[in-house]
């Protein structure tokens, strides 16, 4: 076999090794780590925010290994691919160099997929908010905004506690999404 194939094959197997471990990392965020961004919106003073309840368990332990697992492969295949790509002709340091922009790089991509997932549950969360401040303003109840807000965050919380529950967590979470996208109008108050 001549270098000049073998060269193309190996680039064919580092493009699908990379692809994959991408796809890869994107199912994993979507479906497994997703309440990493929950956790770190919930630091920053969320306090509607939901955590399911199987990632207080040990499977965060787990779940974040793997993700740190995907992000260090996506980074060392985008390495190899840099080095095959520039025939090993620059200095040690630009290696080092890329493999530290590669895990950056894989690092901003699960940030950008874990955060997919959080901004589901805000659009869940403010279409129930509104649903609420309307329905409240029709009955004329008067309530502070600190009284209202945990009203909206409590019942927010349960419905998607039930969700979870009943092993539905995610469904009920794009459903709901889904909706809000679909019905900002009719969340509008009547004119009298």
């Amino acid at each position: 076999m001549s270098p000049e194939i073998s060269s193309i094959t190996a680039e064919k197997w580092l493009w699908s090794l990379f692809l994959l471990t991408l796809l890869a990392q994107f199912v994993w965020c979507l479906f497994v780590t997703y309440p990493a961004a929950f956790e770190k919106q919930l630091r920053r003073g969320k306090t509607w925010v939901y955590i399911p309840l199987r990632w207080k368990s040990s499977h965060k332990l787990l779940s974040l290994s793997v993700s740190r697992f995907l992000l260090i492969f996506i980074a060392l295949l985008a390495t190899a691919l840099f080095t095959h790509y520039t025939r090993w002709h620059e200095p040690g340091w630009v290696r080092i160099l890329m493999a530290i922009i590669a895990v950056i790089l894989a690092a901003k991509l699960e940030t950008f997929w874990t955060h997919i997932r959080y901004c589901q549950q805000e659009d869940a969360y403010y279409l129930l908010h509104d649903e609420l401040r309307l329905k409240l303003d029709r009955e004329g109840k008067d309530y502070t905004e600190a009284q209202f807000r945990n009203l909206a965050t409590y019942q927010h919380q349960q419905r998607l506690r039930k969700s979870d529950e009943a092993g539905r967590f995610l469904s009920a979470l794009r459903r709901e999404a889904r909706l809000a996208r679909q019905t900002p109008e009719r969340l509008e108050p009547a004119e009298i």
